[in-house]
């Protein structure tokens, strides 16, 4: 028994060692030259005008010409809002709304902000509720079809959205587009690759640039992005500069209860970080090194690069003033402030070019 014992445990680190090494010596993207450079704009970071705590901020919800709106974590009904002006204060408000869409969404919803409208969208309902501050008689509300949804945007027409949805038979996720009026869907044709993993393999950041009218969709695990305009038509394609053109991603799939269950087969290999668009332009978090980083600026700092929407122009980088190993959950442009949104943080940052 004790023969058996020390043989099992002999194979036991024998395993353990040999995924040591097999982790320790696999190729690391940003360890081994990635085969393209980046045009720094200015030598140093950009500026940071300020910062404030992020713990119960759940993401940016928009801005006006004077401040800027965070929803709450699981507080549907509360909003945050600073002018992110170096020691303003914030304030804290409540919006009107029922108490069974408030308590079902509380985990699983995003607010996005606009002309003193409230828009709660409920991705695992799949619903979305609109609001004013103080008039609860205002309520709008809308319930989709089956299958949540992971990102969308209010139109610019503030009577239309555009939600990447879950589309059960397909069993991927596809735009569509809806509103309050008709509560029909409107589903794209041929913009979304179809891999049947629930739009995992194709994951990415869905930005809308309400100076345009353009949709850009960029995937986190390939160097790809595409725009296309509200009626789901695609406007063209481009690519980031790094040069990893096909997806790097592995799905696993297991069977809950009699559901397909999907989840990742292994770790992250990340080409582009979240990304956000104002003005023509397209703000991207850089996750890989080019060749001509200088590694102790690229090991302290997060890094941006921008392209230009139209022609997917890439028009240089930034190093701004966050800890590279920060994680970063959201990006929002306005007016000359890149506002970052990150686990422990929100920094606004003063954008050079503005």
């Amino acid at each position: 028994m004790r023969k058996r014992i020390y043989t099992l445990l002999s194979l036991l680190i024998a395993a353990f060692l040999i995924i040591v090494v097999l982790v320790w010596t696999a190729p690391s993207p940003n360890k081994q030259p990635n085969g393209f450079s980046r045009h720094y704009l200015q030598s140093s970071p950009l500026t940071t005008i300020t910062t404030i705590p992020a713990d119960n901020i759940l993401d940016i919800a928009g801005a006006d010409d004077s401040l800027f709106y965070f929803s709450v974590l699981r507080q549907p009904a509360t909003i945050i809002t600073s002018s992110l002006n170096p020691g303003a204060p914030a304030d804290t408000f409540h919006i009107p709304l029922r108490a069974s869409f408030r308590d079902a969404v509380s985990e699983y919803f995003f607010t996005q902000v606009s002309n003193d409208n409230y828009f709660v969208f409920g991705y695992n309902m799949p619903a979305i509720c609109k609001t004013t501050r103080t008039d609860s008689s205002r309520h709008t509300f809308m319930t989709l079809p089956p299958g949540g949804f992971s990102q969308g945007y209010l139109l610019r027409d503030e009577k239309h959205f555009v939600l990447r949805k879950l589309q059960v038979q397909e069993k991927d996720q596809l735009f569509v587009r809806t509103d309050f009026e008709s509560n029909t869907l409107l589903t794209e044709n041929g913009l979304s690759e179809l891999h049947r993993d629930g739009g995992m393999s194709t994951d990415g950041t869905l930005t809308y640039d309400r100076s345009t009218g353009l949709f850009t969709y960029l995937h986190f695990y390939s160097n790809r992005f595409f725009t296309f305009d509200s009626t789901l038509q695609r406007i063209s394609n481009h690519h980031t500069i790094d040069t990893f053109a096909v997806s790097r991603f592995a799905t696993a799939s297991s069977s809950d209860e009699g559901n397909q269950v999907y989840t990742n087969a292994g770790p992250d290999q990340m080409i582009n970080g979240f990304s956000c668009a104002d003005k023509g332009i397209l703000y991207v978090q850089g996750k890989l090194k080019a060749d001509n980083d200088l590694a102790d600026m690229f090991a302290a700092h997060c890094v941006i690069d921008l392209y230009k929407i139209s022609s997917g122009k890439y028009l240089g980088s930034y190093y701004l003033d966050i800890p590279a190993r920060t994680k970063v959950n959201q990006l929002f442009v306005q007016g000359d402030k890149l506002v970052v949104h990150c686990a422990d943080k929100i920094y606004a940052i003063q954008l050079a070019h503005s």
